[in-house]
């Protein structure tokens, strides 16, 4: 099992240093880590689900956010995810009202396809 230590040395080193480091045409800031890269990084074979929310969790502390993506892990700091644009409530409203006129339980029927049609 990894410790909360490396994961912690993990977390600060992908903030601290990868963030901050100039690489793809930018000075510092948001990049994506293949799941092999994080392997490396955090020093396993295996990348455990446990291993990621640990270190996302971690890293979330810190300012970092990283979202599991299963082959990808996007790190971007948590302060940009904060200023995305919210929706006000009255789009909000509208874009997730039921006006279609048909209930849920209609959308959600089961189609039950072993049976024989005439």
């Amino acid at each position: 099992m990894i410790t909360d230590e490396k994961l912690n040395e993990v977390a600060r080193t992908l903030w601290a240093d990868l963030y901050e480091e100039d690489f793809r045409g930018k000075s510092r800031g948001r990049f994506a880590l293949k799941r092999s890269q994080l392997k490396e990084a955090l020093g396993v074979e295996r990348l455990h689900a446990s291993t990621i929310r640990r270190l996302q969790d971690i890293a979330l502390a810190k300012g970092l956010a990283i979202i599991d993506l299963d082959d990808l892990f996007p790190c971007i700091e948590v302060n940009v995810l904060r200023r995305y644009r919210k929706p006000p409530s009255e789009v909000f409203a509208r874009v997730f009202s039921d006006d279609t006129g048909s209930s849920r339980e209609e959308e959600d029927e089961v189609i039950d396809f072993d049976e024989d049609e005439d």
